[in-house]
Parts: structure tokens; sequence; C-alpha cells
């Protein structure tokens, strides 16, 4: 039986039962106690474990006088759990006093089996190895996550203790079996757990030896010697010595050869931090994603342990991609671009479009170069959002099946990375987390807190397999061998002593004293590199100035190009100059030089004055447009980079560049990089007055702003419409006008935003006036003012409105304007005299959106269609349409995202799924900010009445009845569901006192808006439960014309009409009138799926037996109270509970 089928309860990680491919959280089916008694349980399987010890367990002090009952509780969630594995429910038994669980024969949990894989065995080496290695793939993760108590932490001990077991025995086999490097491997993680076990040492050392690192076993020699002195005062045992003279004495035979450049520093020392980077790739490959940090201070080393890994994953089998964040330009998604487009051209072309084929060709809209190298083209439909389709893309594309191994995809420089990047980024990390790929990002402790920075590295939707390490300097023993790997004169002492043990600075150091260039030991990095600068020829130092402006990483051919004062032998002789003193690489094909660090280049850069920096950044900019290769998002950011930097007299060409990377950054969804593309060719255009050209850019930048959910979209469109009117461009007013329209959650909150209505007139009056008045942007516009004027406008004005803009759309033919024109209907016109108008628009748009099911639809508009279909008991379909709204949709977008969870919780509200919902209305109550309105009072009331009168109480409305209060002229709903509250608390003079303010003018005053069925039903409802006969009668006529339709507050279901107009006709006693409603409310109720009402009729009608025949039947009540607990409506069957015993 495989490894992962005979374990069934998994204790190291989270606590998860795992069996017949099901993997079941207890956390999720019974929460943190269940989570905790299913573990000790498990831990404690060989014996029948008394209650009481587990009452101990739970409740240390402070016991519950029910805690017997409570126990049963969450015994009863394990047993669900194990179950829901597919585990026979006879696992957990209770009897007499005492549990245990017992799994069926072959099954264990985790810890057994390591324990089995850890025991001395009689085996030969290559099996106990195996098991060793089986032992460290299990125990990758600290044991019993989500546990607390002091009986874990002994556990959490023991697992520790059999992890250095298993180093130990796959440390020294691997090494007799003639795996050094697995040896050292182990070795070094034996070492991060217990940095005093000398025998790892010497593992380390006998590995390296055989690996003829002879520099690497010297330095592991110099570490434990230094250990052993620190921590002990005691110096390495004689075979530890033996084994060091041994290592000596291998390097004493014969000369040996001319040391040669290398295109890496010497990797010294970072052994636990490799450790803890190659057991996360372990562990991405075993399913379980990873995202590792690692910090440190400029030239600390993380990129060269970055690479380390790379190399070294790549070794194992693993994918490995490479990618990295310039300083200077902001370049779209650059670390995806530069990752994705070099795995593609290093795959081939037949195998790059194998892998495009099973993948699909989305990503190729991030690599537009590559894709024509390829001889593909990237899609070109248009998105409603590029950045759903390309994060998609990226995820799969990383996480293909294809793959064979394990991805590993390295980031260096995050610090530096654009918002849109890290907006990615942060969305790879949440999906990815059952995935074998392994993000390792490098970032600099300076920049650490930058706040998108800080969210972005907190991972904070993970769960696990997140790390964060930080490089501190190098210790003098790994100086010293750094300068015995270097064959260097230089003293380590001194030179740990003026670096402090920077690995960039003693690097540095190195390099300049082999050069020839230590005059005196320099203070920084900086005055390193000017040294080896001040030996260089001419013709080297002006190339290497060239590679400081160009960037980290200059196309050879642009270099070559650039530097045309040099013939080709020279230009050779210079970059081999550069090579040699190690300030710069080339990339194996030699299409590429690399600057050594970005220190280097910053050094290099501050060395070359204002002017003459300017000439060479307008010398690369216009010589890299003349090479004519610039087509791509980066292309143009490098070319805008380069003029912006350049001589004034390119301005213009700066601000042309500026605004195509913005449109490129655009087409891939890149909105906050775009945002900074078009502020600069705002800042870069001239003239700086009006124009059309600045207009049209400002259009663009309120555009992205929105995308990006910057607030600052509505006074920048704002401005780009006045300045359209000031020069007289109707189009450009028109345009700019529709670019401005209502975001997120501004569709569902009372908001009036008086200065867009204002523009959306002109620009209709401008179209009306050019005889434009029955085109699209004619039909957008009328529906964009509608939604803007839902709240202040009556039904027949709205009405109007959106007739006009449907019948718009329908002359001119545009399928887009017609789409939009009918869903502002299923926003604006909510009112009951606009039933018909709204359920035709809904049919024609489903008709439309399934005339081509390969259109993407925008995902506001699948909102208001799920919510639609919810009134209209469509629950399945509201299911379907929500599924359509995924996360890579929706993450971005807080309000967005907030949106679709009310979603969720309005489908099992209507179902009748009360249980969920109390835990989904929770998660709702972090209600996000709007980029537009901070105003959010009373966005959660309609939800939390509709919840309450089903599911528990009404208090907490009450608590809130002083804010209530105040805004009762404002909302006057408010006043109804406050004295519901009251009545469900039982203060039915309070709620009395409410209901009489009502009277027939105060009720014919309420708005006629989206609210006022709801209203209606809230105020009829509470007058019946107070006995105001005279305002049910008034309500029951207002009602009476809407029998058959649903009341919901947005999305959250109220009751058909027909069950308002039965509790009103009891109330009133007209009890022939109540009967018929109530049948009809049975069948609407039963026929749309709405299962908690269908309870609460069923409590109505038990109620009119009461007041009719004066107590209700047994079977009335019994049936009532089944369909109440059926649903978990605990407030309906605590009515129900009152009329039974009255």
């Amino acid at each position: 039986m495989d490894v992962h089928e005979t374990i069934a309860v998994r204790l190291i990680g989270e606590v998860r039962v795992v069996h017949r491919g099901h993997v079941v959280h207890p956390r999720v089916v019974g929460g943190a106690r269940c989570v905790e008694v299913l573990a000790y349980l498990a831990v404690n399987r060989n014996r029948e474990i008394p209650h009481d010890e587990l009452a101990g367990l739970l409740w240390p002090t402070n016991r519950p006088q029910s805690w017997y009952a409570a126990l049963r509780g969450i015994l009863s969630r394990v047993r669900d759990t194990m179950e829901l594995a597919s585990i026979p429910a006879g696992s957990v038994r209770s009897r007499g006093g005492y549990v245990r669980l017992s799994l069926p024969d072959g099954l264990v949990t985790d810890i057994e089996l390591v324990r089995r894989y850890c025991a001395p065995s009689g085996g030969d080496l290559t099996t106990a190895v195996a098991d060793a290695r089986r032992a460290l793939a299990i125990t990758a993760e600290p044991a019993l996550v989500g546990a607390a108590e002091a009986w874990a932490d002994k556990v959490r001990a023991e697992v520790e203790q059999l992890r250095r077991r298993a180093f130990e025995i796959d440390a020294s086999g691997s090494l007799v079996l003639g795996e050094p490097g697995r040896a050292i491997a182990s070795a070094e993680g034996l070492l991060a757990l217990d940095p005093l076990y000398e025998s790892a040492y010497r593992t380390v050392m006998s590995g390296y030896l055989s690996l003829g690192e002879r520099g690497q076993a010297l330095q592991a020699a110099a570490r434990c010697r230094q250990v052993l002195d620190e921590e002990l005062g005691v110096t390495p045992s004689a075979e530890t010595e033996a084994l060091y003279l041994q290592i000596l004495r291998a390097g004493e035979p014969g000369p040996t050869a001319p040391r040669q450049p290398a295109d890496g520093d010497d990797f010294v020392g970072r052994g636990s931090e490799l450790q803890i980077i190659t057991d996360a790739v372990g562990r991405a490959d075993r399913g379980r994603g990873q995202f590792v940090v690692v910090t440190g201070e400029a030239g600390s080393g993380k990129t060269t342990i970055a690479l380390e890994i790379a190399n070294r994953a790549r070794a194992a089998g693993a994918h490995v991609l490479f990618g990295r964040c310039s300083d200077e330009a902001v370049v779209p998604l650059e670390p995806f671009v530069e990752a994705v487009g070099r795995e593609l051209d290093a795959l081939g072309m037949s195998k790059a479009r194998e892998w495009l084929r099973h993948n699909g060709t989305d990503i190729l809209r991030l690599v537009p170069n590559v894709a024509r190298r390829l001889g593909e083209t990237a899609p070109a439909r248009p998105e409603v959002d590029e950045r759903a389709v390309i994060m998609t893309a990226v995820l799969d594309w990383l996480t293909s099946s294809i793959r064979s191994g394990p991805t590993v995809l390295v980031i260096d420089d995050l610090h530096w990375s654009s918002a849109a990047t890290l907006a990615v980024l942060r969305y790879l990390i949440h999906a990815s987390e059952q995935s074998r790929l392994c993000v390792v990002a490098t970032v600099r402790d300076e920049h650490a807190d930058d706040a998108d920075l800080r969210a972005t590295l907190s991972a904070p939707s993970r769960t696990s397999g997140v790390q964060r390490l930080h490089l501190g300097a190098l210790s003098l023993a790994e100086v010293g061998a750094l300068v015995d790997a270097a064959g260097t004169t230089l003293d380590p002492t001194t030179l740990y002593e003026r670096t402090h043990g920077l690995p960039l600075f003693v690097v540095s150091l190195i390099n300049s004293n082999e050069s020839g260039s230590v005059e005196t030991f320099p203070a920084s990095v900086a005055e390193s590199v000017a040294q080896r600068e001040r030996l260089l020829p001419p013709a080297a130092l002006a190339l290497l100035q060239l590679c400081s402006v160009v960037g980290m990483v200059a196309p050879r051919l642009v270099l070559r190009t650039v530097a045309d004062d040099l013939d080709d032998v020279a230009f050779a002789d210079a970059l081999d100059v550069l090579v040699r003193n190690r300030l710069v690489t080339e990339t194996p094909s030699g299409a590429e030089i690399r600057l050594r660090h970005p220190l280097v280049q910053e050094a290099v850069y501050a060395g070359i004055t204002g002017r003459r920096r300017s000439q060479m950044h307008t010398r690369v900019a216009l010589l890299t447009e003349h090479l004519g290769s610039a087509s791509a998002a980066e292309d143009y950011s490098r070319l805008a980079y380069h003029f912006s930097r350049g001589l004034d007299s390119e301005r213009p060409r700066a601000a042309e560049f500026s605004r195509r990377a913005g449109d490129s950054a655009m087409s891939i969804g890149a909105y906050e990089d775009a945002v900074v593309f078009y502020t600069r060719a705002t800042e870069q255009l001239v003239p700086r007055g009006d124009s059309a050209p600045r207009c049209r850019v400002l259009v663009d930048l309120g555009r992205a702003q929105r995308k990006a959910r910057d607030p600052a979209f509505r006074p920048t469109l704002l401005g780009a419409v006045a300045m359209a009117k000031r020069l007289g461009d109707n189009e450009l007013q028109v345009t700019a006008t529709l670019a401005n329209d209502q975001p997120g959650t501004l569709y569902i909150h009372i908001h009036h935003d008086q200065e867009r209505v204002d523009t959306l007139y002109d620009a209709l009056h401008v179209l009306e006036s050019g005889g434009h008045g029955d085109g699209p942007a004619t039909a957008l516009l009328l529906a964009q003012l509608a939604i803007e004027l839902v709240w202040v406008a009556d039904s027949r004005a709205l009405r109007d409105l959106l007739t006009r803009s449907i019948g718009s759309a329908r002359v001119c033919g545009d399928r887009d304007a017609l789409v939009a024109a009918l869903s502002a209907v299923l926003v604006v016109l909510r009112v009951p005299s606009c039933v018909d108008l709204r359920r035709a628009a809904y049919g024609e748009l489903m008709g439309l959106l399934d005339e081509s099911p390969s259109r993407r639809i925008d995902s506001l508009m699948s909102v208001w269609i799920a919510r639609n279909q919810i009134e209209y008991g469509h629950l399945a379909a509201a299911a379907i349409t929500r599924s359509t709204l995924t996360a890579v949709r929706v993450s971005r977008d807080p309000e967005l995202a907030w949106l679709v969870s009310n979603i969720d919780f309005s489908i099992d509200l209507a179902a009748g799924r009360l249980q969920r919902c109390d835990a989904k209305f929770d998660a709702l109550r972090d209600i996000p900010a709007s980029p537009s309105v901070t105003y959010s009072y009373g966005r959660l009331l309609g939800q939390l009445i509709a919840l309450r009168a089903l599911r528990g109480d009404m208090s907490e409305i009450v608590a809130a009845a002083e804010g209530i209060t105040e805004r009762f002229d404002v909302v006057p709903i408010y006043r109804a569901l406050l004295a519901t509250a009251h009545v469900d608390v039982g203060d039915v003079d309070a709620a009395v006192e409410l209901v009489g303010w009502y009277d027939r003018r105060r009720i014919a005053e309420i708005p006629v808006n989206n609210l006022w069925l709801g209203t209606m039903a809230a105020i009829g409802r509470v007058a019946a439960q107070v006995g105001n006969t005279e305002v049910c009668a008034m309500i029951y006529d207002l009602l009476a014309d809407y029998a058959g339709e649903n009341t919901i507050s947005w999305a959250s279901v109220y009751g058909v009409v027909d069950h308002h107009l039965a509790e009103l006709a009891i109330a009133l006693s007209r009890y022939d009138q109540a009967a018929t409603h109530l049948d009809d409310a049975f069948a609407e109720h039963e026929r749309r799926g709405f299962m908690g009402w269908f309870a609460e009729t069923a409590y109505l009608a038990a109620l009119l037996e009461t007041r009719r025949d004066g107590q209700p039947s047994d079977a009335n009540i019994a049936r009532a109270q089944l369909l109440a607990d059926d649903v978990g409506a605990t407030a309906v069957r605590r009515r129900i509970d009152a009329l039974a015993t009255t």
C-alpha cells in the first residue's frame, strides 16, 4: 500500500483526516475544539480515554456545568469528520464514560508511521535510508497545527526528535551509499535543529571532500570549531580534527590550475537557510505550495542564495523559472514576463507549442515578443477584466499538469516590483496553496515595511506554506572560507572587521585585490567599485557606464549599437576587461550583459555627471527605437524611462511612450502600473494648458484609476469633462462622461452624486443637439443616468429613461449598449409597478448572453443577474451564475468580493440553509471601504433582519436603536425594522409606540422606490404582531395588487407577498382570505425553494387555527416544528412553541 494510502489521520501540519481521496479538516466541520479532541484521540488511540480527561483538556479551568452535553456535541463533530472521510462511523466509540478512536486495519496516523520508519532496523542500509527520507518528507511541517495545550507540545517534541533521527540516518547512510550531495543536505538539516551535533559537521566535511569542494569542507570545519568554542568552550573531537587534517592534505599535491572567472560568487555558509528552502521545495513537490521570502540588507547574498537554490532544484528535476524586478523602470508584471518568456524560449519551438496547446494561449498576452518568435498570436478578444485573464494564465502556466516535477519561481528584488506585479503575486500565493509551486522572493530590509509589499509578504490568505528567512552577516569562519576558496593573500580577520561580514563587500574586496586595485581598504562597496573603475581602460570604463544607464540587464545588441565609437575588437576587449574584473557577466548565450549587483549599478551610475547621463539616456532611447523592436509593455516602459531621463528636447517622445506604456499595461491588466505611466504622460506633455491630447490622457488615467480602485478616478474624469467642454470637443466630453460610471457597492447603497448627474445631462444635451440622440452613446448615458438617479427620481421617470435607453440601443443595433440598458433595468427598476418590464428585460438579457457563451460577462452584472435569480426563486441558476465569479475575478476588488459573499449568504438564506448563514453573515460584517463613499451605515441591516426573522433573535438590532432612530427620516423602513426587533425581544410596548406613528398620510408619503415593497411588508408584519388593525388594513390594501411577488432586501429574501397578506388577514380576522393567501404562500415558497419561509408560513397556518378555532391542531404544530427544525429556523420554532403552550 502507498504511504499516502496508509495514513488516515495526519497530525503533522494542519490536523486532517485523509482516506480514499477525501481530505476532511475537523476545523471546518466542528471548529477548534473538534481539532483538539480528534488530535488527542488519534495520538492516544491505543487506550480508552475517560470523558473527564477530555473535559480537563478542553476546559482546564471554569469547566461548564453542562460540560458532558458539550463534550457529546464535540464528539459528534469528530464522528462527522471521520464519516466524511469514508471511515466507518464506529471508529469513535464512546461507552461507559470512556471514548476511543479506532482505525481500520492497515491505517495509521502519520506520527505512528514516522516512528516505524525511524525505528532501528535489521534490514540493509538502502532500506533504512529510504525509510528515513520518507520520515523527513512526512515531518516537513510542524506537528499539531491548531492544538495549543501542553500535551501537544510533548507530541511536537517527539516529532522533532524523530526528525533528527531521520536526518542522522539519511546523512550517514547517504555518505556511505555514494550520495554526498544528499548527505550534506541532511546533515545541514540536522545542524539546523541541533547546531552542536558534531558528527553532522563531519558528514558535511566528508561530503564536500567527496565532491572535491575543499573550500566548502574547510568552511564547515571552521564553523564546527567556532560553534563548539562559543557554546561549550571545547575543541572538536580527535575524530573531527583528523578529518580536518585529511582535508588540508587533500589540497597539497601538485600545482593548481589558474582560477577562472566564474559567473557567480563562491558559495559558502547558509546551510540552515538552504535546507529550509530545500525542504520547502520538497513540500511543494508533494502538492503543498510554498512561498519563501528571503530578506536582508543590500549585498547580504539574497540573489546568491536564490540562484544556488535554483541550481540545486534544477539538478533535482524541478522546473525553475527566474524573473527579477528592475529599479530603473516600472515594467508591468516584469518578473512573470521574464520568467515565462525565458522558459518558452528555452523549451524550443515544438515543445513550447505543445505546452501552449495544453495550457492555452492566454499566457502569450504577457509575452507578445515571444509569441512572435514562436510564430503564434496572442488572443486578441477584448475582455472585461484583463487582470483576471492574466492571473489565471500565470497560475495555469506555473501549476500545469504537463510539468513533470515541482516548479520553483524565483523573483529577485521583489522590493522594486510594481503594484500590479504585487497584486498578481498575491493572487498566485493564495491560489497555489494546493499545488506543486514554490515561490522564492528576495527583498531588501530597507523596503520591507512598504505597505503594499508588506501586504504581499504576509500572505494573509494562506494557512500554510509561508516562510520568511533573514540573511545576516557571514561569520569570521565563512569569510575565511571565501578567502581560502579565492586563493588570495588577504587576512580573513582584517577583511571581516572591515566588511562586518557583508558578503558582497567581502567579495568586492577580494575582487579588488585580484585586480590590483586595493590601494587602501575602501569603506563601502561603492568605494571598492570606484577603485576598480579608476584602473579600467577608457573603453572599458565607458562601456561599464553605458551598462549602468541601460539597466541591470543590457541587450548586447543595444550596447554594441550605442557604443559605435568602438570597433568589434575594441568592444570585445572592453567587455572582456569588465568580465575579468568581475563587474559584469555574460549570459550563456552571450545575448545579454548583466551587472554583478544592483549596488554596482548604483555606484557606477552615480559617478556619471548629470548632463552626460541625460545624453546617454537619450542616445539609448533613440537607438533602441531605431532598432524597431518596441511593441510590448516592457519595451514601451523602458523607452519611456530613458526618454524621461534624457534631454528636455525629447519630452514629447517621453510623453508619447509613457502613454503607449500605459495602453500596453491596461491590455494585460496592470492597471496600477498604467496609472503610473499615464500620470507621467500628463507631467511630460507640452504645452501645459488645455489640449485634446492632454484630455485624452486624462480620460485614460481616469479609467486606469477606476480599474485600480483609486478614488482619484472621479476628480480626474470630472476634470477631463471640464477640459473637453472648454475645448468644445463634444466627442471627448461624452467619452470622459461615460468613463466615470459607478463602481462596486454604490449600486446597492443609497448614494447620489449631483455633480456626476449634471455631467450626464450635459453629455446627453450635446448628443441630442448634434443629432445623435439614438446612438449607442445615448443609450449608455441614459442607462448610467438612471442608475445615478435610482434613489432620488420617481419610478416613472426612471422607467422613461431606461425605455429610451433600450430604444436607442435597438435603433442603432449596438448589442453592448442593449446589454448595458437591460442590465440597468435589473439594477434600477425594482419597484412593483415595473415587475413585468424587469422580467422581460431579464429574459432578453439572458437570451443575449446565451447567444455568446464565450463572452465574459462583467462581474458586477453577474452579481445582479444572480440577485434577480434569487428573487425569482431560480436558486440553482443563481448558484451557477455565482460559480462564474471565481476568486481570480474578485480577489483584487474587496467591494466586489463582499457583494459576491452577499450572494452566497442570500442563496443559503433563501434555500433555508440557515445554520450556514450565521458564519457567512459574520464574515459580511467586514464591510470594505468604497473608493467614492465612506458612509456605510445600515448596509447590513436588511440581511440581518431577514436572517433573524427566521433564526436567532433581534437583540443586536435593539442595541443599535439610537443610530437607527436618528435615520428614520432618511430610510423609512428603519422604523418598522426597529419595531419588529422590539417585538422579537419581548418589548411590545416600544413596538406599539413605533407602529402607532403610522397613519394614512405618512404611509402615502413613503417614496415608491426599490425599498417600497419591503417597507410595506415590514410595516404590515409588525402591525399584525402588535395588533394595530388600522395600519394592517391600510397595508393590506396596498399589498393586495402584488400578490405572487416576492419581498427582498437587496438579495435577502423576506417572504412572498401572499405570506404577508395572510398575516395581515389573520390580524384583521379575515380568516377565509387568510387561508387562501396561506395556500398561495405555501405554493410560492415551495416552488421557489424558500424553505425557511415555508416553515414560517407553516407557523402562520398554526396561528390562523389559534385565532379562528381557539387553539392550533397538534398536527399543524408538529408539522411546523419539524419544518422549522429541518432548516434551523430557531426564531420560527420559538414562535411555534409559544403557540403550542397557549
